[in-house]
């Protein structure tokens, strides 16, 4: 997979839904706006393979993010199922040996080859955006560790905030994809109708109090960062649709630039 050159190919919407139904809903209403969705241990709990292929057959690239963290060949062997289910992306654990990290690369090409089909990008998590940084350089420092140890072990990216983003995109220039989680769109902090959520304030407020290190779309774009992130800025609008275009527009603008 390429790394994105237009803002539709930049997003990555995150499908936190408990039913496949619900997920497959959401994904109907965003047909046509986004090309990309995220299925996570939450979805994938749920409703298993069957619903990365119903997603695929509505036309949508499919980012496995299930984080895998286990001994080298039982991670080897997942990312060999993940490629039989022609995502376009999955995530392992950065915190992982580096044995293991090498053996999701080595699942992936050989499965991709076996297969005749492309290889999804394999993408190393690093810090995740709700730890909330007692100390920005001591998290910044642990990113860019994480970050190269996973470029030496042959992996394409990571996933870390987008407050690393510039520090990752200095250190390692265009070697390694920087996908960034924590997106909050400028619209929400200013009541833009169209990524306000029908829930109460107090339950939005809630549901933030996991994503403690967020960045705007365009602050994000501009640090470095290849692929955004959204979740429920834009699946719990009252226009989930609008929403999306109207994140897009924002990170238009800096793509124009």
């Amino acid at each position: 997979m390429k790394r994105p050159h237009r803002s539709a190919d930049r997003l990555v919407v995150a499908l936190d839904f408990l039913t496949p139904n619900d997920a497959l809903t959401m994904a109907r209403h965003l047909r046509g706006v986004v090309r990309t969705v995220k299925v996570g241990s939450v979805l994938f709990t749920a409703a298993g393979p069957r619903v990365l292929q119903r997603l695929r057959a509505l036309g949508f690239g499919v980012m496995l993010d299930l984080k895998f963290l286990d001994i080298p060949s039982t991670v080897e062997l997942s990312c060999r199922a993940a490629v039989c289910q022609r995502v376009s992306m999955l995530t392992v654990h950065a915190h992982g040996a580096p044995q293991m990290l090498r053996a999701a690369v080595k699942g992936v090409r050989e499965e991709a080859r076996r297969l005749g089909v492309s290889r999804p990008l394999v993408l190393g998590v690093t810090v995740l955006t709700s730890v909330q940084a007692m100390s920005r350089k001591g998290v910044q420092s642990q990113v860019l560790s994480l970050a190269a140890r996973v470029r030496q072990a042959g992996c394409d990216g990571v996933v870390a905030s987008a407050h690393e983003a510039r520090a990752l995109r200095r250190r390692f220039g265009t070697a390694l994809t920087i996908l960034c989680p924590g997106i909050r769109p400028s619209g929400a902090a200013t009541g833009d109708p169209s990524t306000r959520s029908a829930r109460s304030e107090s339950s939005r407020a809630k549901s933030r109090d996991d994503q403690q290190r967020v960045m705007t779309p365009a602050k994000a774009l501009t640090a470095g960062a290849d692929f955004l992130v959204v979740g429920r800025p834009i699946t719990t609008a009252r226009n989930p649709r609008t929403a999306a275009q109207t994140l897009l527009r924002e990170m238009e603008a800096v793509d124009a630039c």
